[in-house]
């Protein structure tokens, strides 16, 4: 049913100006006037359907299941461009399109329906994750925290740690990296701790290495 009483624009954010998302301003008899955020290429997309007359909703209605296909679509486009740079967990993907102001159920089903074509894997992310960072030296613990940061649970990763690092090696690599470090001889013991426990390593393990270390130096 035809709504004579419907009007409605996109009005789009100025060359330069901070924000990245685009208003639509509705107008009608049941609902007055509305103003709603949508991601910046909805707006662009239901903004050029008006103009080129393929979007000429007769109600309300109408328009914003148009607007929902329109954002359906754009958001699997954001995905493949985002996937098409580097490899995404679903969590951080998710994210990705929350900030560009996507609903919650545009989003749910855009990272789904990634994860179902093997687009986003969150068990081929953390085992890259594991092998990124234990080349920059991290320990297993700092490993671990960072994982569950990006949603990604270190049981999804096959072989993990065992197969990806021994306890032997492990330690190897912090009594590698401890050596490295510069000692004043001034609380050198804390110092060499605190730094392997910040780059993700035991503490038991920490303790151990500065202890052999500083018998080194006597």
């Amino acid at each position: 049913m035809t709504d004579p009483s419907l009007s409605w624009d996109v009005i789009l954010p100025e060359r330069g100006a901070r924000t990245s998302r685009a208003t639509l301003h509705i107008s009608s008899l049941s609902h007055g006037e509305e103003l709603l955020s949508l991601p910046l290429s909805v707006g662009k997309r239901v903004s050029r359907a008006r103009k080129e007359g393929t979007l000429c909703p007769e109600s309300r209605a109408e328009l914003l299941h148009c607007l929902g296909e329109s954002a359906r679509l754009c958001a699997k486009a954001r995905v493949e461009a985002l996937i098409s740079r580097r490899d995404y967990s679903e969590r951080d993907l998710g994210e990705k399109l929350r900030l560009d102001g996507y609903a919650h159920a545009v989003v749910e089903e855009a990272v789904h329906r990634a994860a179902e074509c093997g687009l986003v894997d969150d068990a081929r992310f953390g085992a890259a994750f594991v092998r990124s960072k234990l080349a920059s030296g991290w320990g297993r613990e700092r490993i671990e925290r960072e994982l569950s940061r990006h949603g990604v649970s270190p049981e999804l990763i096959a072989g993990w740690p065992d197969d990806f690092i021994s306890k032997e090696e492990e330690r190897e690599r912090a009594l590698s990296l401890a050596l490295r470090r510069r000692l004043t001889g001034k609380n050198d013991y804390e110092k060499i701790v605190r730094f392997l426990c910040g780059k993700g390593y035991a503490i038991s393990m920490a303790t151990d290495v500065a202890h052999e270390v500083l018998r080194g130096e006597n």
